[in-house]
């Protein structure tokens, strides 16, 4: 079975993500592509542009309906589209309010329709590395685990949908949510949040700042990202009663040899400090499951609820770092 499939931008996420993980999956074909500013090119050979969403809608031959449009667009699109009939892949945030996500959830539910959340982050071979240690007890007990989405973008860009202060704009939307959404998907529901946000390069804009502490039972996750790192540091650093994990960012990997990450604990009784191979990223797993979840093979992986979950704790830090300081003086 083929799955015809319509993808709704032809933005970096679309053209760097979705389309060669599109294309690797023999389920699904890409048969059209939104452009309303018309072709230029770039496209996938044999892909039909078009520039009016509703001839997607009204095309019964489109079965799978990529949103990966700004954030703002997601919830009319991806309801007008589940609306149709379609089953729809969402970028993430699934949504901007968490309202309009649950208002999804149980559309797509009463429709018999897949709608899946491109939280693409849990294939990655940082994530996949640091839970195949979580799960081998090669830590022990988890005490602590520093998450980095760091980047160097002194420059603010042209995209206001990311750069201005609006709602789901800026980096805590954008990138902090894949470090929530990989949280919930290893420890589940945190006990509470502490926060600090803020727009270093342009005052008054959208988020580029974020430094954001859960607290689990036993242990803490902290989340963090800028915009003003030259030199990225780790990716993932996680310690536990018996080790510690350091996971550099690809950056700092040796061009010609396989990633690694540094593991230093005691295993046997001796104490180690080596070396380990990172996970390799299963990037390609999203599609396949997607395909595999609309032909009734497989649960779906990446689930609205999920993603609500995620969305819900991305709010909750919003709301954590407008809480005042407490003085020093």
């Amino acid at each position: 079975m083929t799955i015809n499939t319509a993808m709704c931008a032809w933005g970096m996420s679309g053209r760097e993500f979705h389309a060669p993980l599109l294309q690797a999956e023999p389920h699904l074909r890409l048969t059209t592509l939104l452009r309303r500013s018309g072709p230029d090119g770039s496209e996938p050979q044999g892909v039909t542009c078009i520039s009016d969403f509703q001839a997607i809608l009204d095309d019964p031959a489109i079965e799978l309906v990529i949103v990966n449009t700004p954030n703002e667009l997601h919830f009319s699109m991806a309801n007008a589209a589940l609306a149709a009939g379609k089953h729809v892949v969402l970028e993430k945030p699934i949504t901007i309010t968490k309202g309009d996500a649950r208002a999804l959830t149980r559309q797509a539910h009463d429709a018999g329709r897949i709608l899946a959340v491109f939280h693409n982050r849990r294939l990655d071979a940082d994530y996949l590395t640091l839970k195949r240690h979580l799960d081998s007890g090669d830590l022990g007990d988890l005490v602590e685990l520093e998450w980095h989405y760091d980047r160097y973008r002194a420059i603010v860009t042209h995209k206001q949908w990311k750069e201005d202060n609006l709602p789901g704009a800026g980096t805590w939307f954008d990138l902090g949510i894949h470090l929530v959404d990989g949280m919930l998907a290893l420890f589940g529901p945190p006990l509470t949040v502490a926060a600090d946000m803020d727009s270093l390069r342009r005052p008054g804009a959208a988020t580029d700042f974020f430094d954001v502490r859960f607290r689990y039972p036993g242990h803490r996750v902290h989340l963090c990202a800028s915009t003003f790192v030259r030199e990225l540091g780790p990716v993932i650093v996680a310690h536990g009663k018996k080790g510690s994990l350091v996971i550099p960012h690809d950056s700092a990997q040796p061009k010609d040899e396989p990633p690694t990450a540094l593991l230093h604990t005691e295993l046997s009784g001796k104490v180690i400090r080596e070396r380990v191979p990172l996970e390799p990223a299963r990037t390609h797993d999203f599609y396949a499951n997607v395909a595999d979840a609309i032909s009734g093979k497989a649960p779906l992986a990446f689930t609205p609820e999920a993603a609500t979950a995620a969305l819900a704790l991305v709010h909750k830090a919003i709301e954590a770092a407008r809480q005042p300081a407490m003085s020093c003086t």
